[in-house]
């Protein structure tokens, strides 16, 4: 189900496909995607650094 269907008054099937409002939600939906994907990729980047540094000190985790 298209998430405009139940509350746009000009809704009919197919219009999605040209409606101005639709491809503004796909691009916010999108940007908002990226940046998802942009923040996780950074601290993915940050952890690892932490982690490698810990391992070439030689640092050990005795929570086991």
């Amino acid at each position: 189900m298209i998430p405009c269907q139940k509350s746009c008054s000009a809704y009919c099937e197919g219009c999605h496909k040209s409606c101005a409002e639709w491809r503004q939600f796909q691009t916010r939906l999108r940007k908002e995607r990226q940046a998802k994907k942009d923040y996780l990729n950074y601290y993915n980047e940050l952890c690892g650094a932490v982690t490698r540094q810990f391992r070439a000190i030689g640092a050990y985790c005795g929570a086991r």
